[in-house]
């Protein structure tokens, strides 16, 4: 009998220690997850920022060591993308990643970060900065002065507009559908929009103090927010307009970090900046 229960007890102990054991490689498993920072990924004049919705991660493009970064909002940052050209402009839409490359617009999968497809437009002087309706990407050419839309389906490009004078950052619009394109010129510059049915540009907005404007991104409710400098190009600003581009913007923000693009993240209400002269990332917190 004696024998029987210490038999059981020690069936019931192996089986104890099994299962502990089971549970520690599980634990172990799911921490192989964890992403482990890289030291070689290390923001370098970074020009753009895009937000991904589902993981949390903020996605930078980095031309001084050619390639887009990922990060978390308290660094661990990692490469998503390397071995570019001239990385600026970066987006995600639907769980793709797209990069304007020199000449070249090129999309990577956000799961697998494989390159799914690439774009060129030979005539293109150096690709700039990205919006998208969700069928087309457009993408400016700001040496070029020129707006191109990537059929996304056809895997083509054709010219949208050569009308606006050294454009950068770019907001599709769906309420008024069309396209708010940033004119970055001291003389005749300022915010133009392009409307689809007349096939047509128009200023909205002269931006005199701020004339040097980089990137645009919307609340979407209210308000425009753009990265701008002054005419000295000194003074680096963040600035606000309202839906309608009816007011003079205001300025939000002064600093000399250089911001360049930024992305509006309407969860938690913040703006995120890619800082040029910086090379950081600034999250700012906005007001209602």
């Amino acid at each position: 009998m004696y024998k029987v229960i210490i038999s059981l007890l020690l069936t019931l102990g192996l089986c104890f220690n099994v299962s502990a054991q089971e549970k520690t490689e599980k634990k172990k498993k799911k921490s192989k997850k964890t992403i482990t920072a890289d030291p070689d990924a290390k923001l370098q004049s970074p020009k753009d920022v895009a937000f991904d919705e589902k993981s949390g991660l903020f996605y930078i493009s980095s031309p001084g060591n050619n390639g887009v970064i990922k990060r978390g909002r308290r660094g661990g940052a990692v490469f998503a993308v390397k071995d570019l050209d001239n990385p600026r402009g970066v987006l995600i839409y639907s769980g793709v990643l797209y990069v304007a490359d020199a000449k070249k617009l090129k999309a990577f999968s956000i799961k697998s970060e494989e390159m799914l497809f690439e774009v060129e437009i030979p005539e293109a002087k150096e690709l700039y900065s990205l919006t998208t309706d969700g069928s087309h990407v457009y993408v400016s050419d700001n040496i070029g002065n020129a707006v191109y839309e990537v059929d996304l389906k056809k895997k083509s490009a054709t010219l949208l507009t050569k009308d606006v004078p050294s454009p950068t950052g770019l907001y599709y619009s769906k309420k008024n559908r069309d396209i708010i394109i940033l004119s970055s010129l001291e003389e005749g510059g300022g915010i133009y929009t392009y409307n689809f049915k007349e096939d047509k540009v128009a200023l909205a907005l002269a931006v005199e103090e701020f004339p040097y404007l980089e990137d645009i991104t919307f609340n979407g409710s209210m308000s425009y927010y753009i990265t701008a400098f002054g005419a000295d190009k000194k003074e680096n600003v963040i600035i606000k307009a309202n839906d309608a581009l009816s007011r003079e913007p205001r300025v939000i923000q002064s600093t000399a970090d250089g911001p360049a693009g930024l992305k509006y993240i309407k969860r938690t209400n913040e703006l995120a900046i890619a800082n040029d002269y910086g090379n950081n990332l600034n999250i700012i917190k906005l007001g209602y």
